[in-house]
C-alpha cells in the first residue's frame, strides 16, 4: 500500500484525546428527562450499555413528531452540557502528537469523525494546536445519523474522494466498529480489551493497545 493512497479517519474522544465526558451519567440523565413524557428505557443500570445517546434522541424525536413537542432540543442541551464539562480537562499524549506529525510527513490523509458537537471538538483541536493536521472534521451536526451509522464515514470518503479500500478507521468503541463494517472500511480498535466483536456483528482488522502501534501497522504496508 502506498502511503499517498492511504487515509486514516480517527474517532475523537479517548482515541485522539483523553476527555472526561461521563457518558453513562449523560445517558441516564437523558432517559430520566424523557421518562417524564412517558418514554421508558428500562432499568437505569442497564441504560449505559443498552443505548447510545443517538438511540435515545431518535426515540425522543419520534415522540416530538407525534406530539408537536421539543423534547429533543432539551436533551441536546443536556448532551452539550456534559460535553463541555468533560472537555474542560482534556489532555493529549505526546505519542499522539508524534503520530500525527508522522502521518502528515508521509502525506497520509487524516480526518476525524465524532459524535460530539463541532464547536467543542474544534476548540480542543485548536487548544492543542493540531487542527491543521486534519483534512476534515465531521461532527454530529454534519450528518443526519451518528455512529454507529455509516453516514459519517461515507461523507468523508465522498468529500475527500477516497478509495474505501485504502481507508482505515481508528476508534475505541463498538459504535466505531459497526460504522466501519457498514461502510466496508477496515477498523482498528484502540485499547478496548473487552469489546466482543461477535456481539455487535463487527470485524476488527487490527487491535492495538497504544497509538504507537498504528505507526508500526502503516510501516508494515
Amino acid at each position: 500500500m502506498k502511503h499517498d493512497d492511504l487515509a486514516i479517519i480517527f474517532d475523537f474522544d479517548n482515541t485522539l484525546v483523553k476527555s472526561h465526558i461521563n457518558f453513562p451519567a449523560m445517558k441516564i440523565s437523558m432517559a430520566r428527562a424523557a421518562s417524564k413524557y412517558g418514554l421508558e428505557f428500562g432499568d437505569e443500570e442497564n441504560i449505559p450499555n443498552r443505548y447510545t445517546a443517538g438511540n435515545i434522541i431518535d426515540q425522543v424525536e419520534e415522540y416530538d413528531k407525534k406530539n408537536d413537542t421539543q423534547l429533543a432540543d432539551e436533551l441536546w442541551l443536556m448532551v452539550e452540557k456534559f460535553e463541555r464539562m468533560g472537555m474542560e480537562n482534556t489532555s493529549i499524549d505526546d505519542d499522539v502528537l508524534e503520530m500525527l506529525d508522522y502521518l502528515k510527513k508521509k502525506g497520509i490523509s487524516i480526518s476525524i469523525l465524532t459524535n460530539n458537537a463541532k464547536k467543542p471538538t474544534v476548540e480542543v483541536l485548536e487548544r492543542f494546536n493540531i487542527s491543521d493536521y486534519f483534512d476534515i472534521v465531521i461532527a454530529r451536526e454534519d450528518v443526519s445519523r451518528m455512529k454507529p451509522d455509516k453516514e459519517g464515514l461515507e461523507v468523508i470518503v465522498k468529500k475527500l474522494k477516497l478509495n474505501p479500500d485504502k481507508v482505515i478507521f481508528v476508534g475505541d468503541s463498538w459504535v466505531d466498529g459497526v460504522a466501519a463494517v457498514n461502510a466496508n472500511i477496515r477498523f482498528v480498535l484502540l485499547r478496548n480489551k473487552i469489546l466482543d466483536a461477535s456481539k455487535y456483528n463487527m470485524k476488527i482488522w487490527k487491535h492495538i493497545q497504544t497509538i504507537k502501534e498504528l505507526v508500526e501497522i502503516i510501516d508494515g504496508h
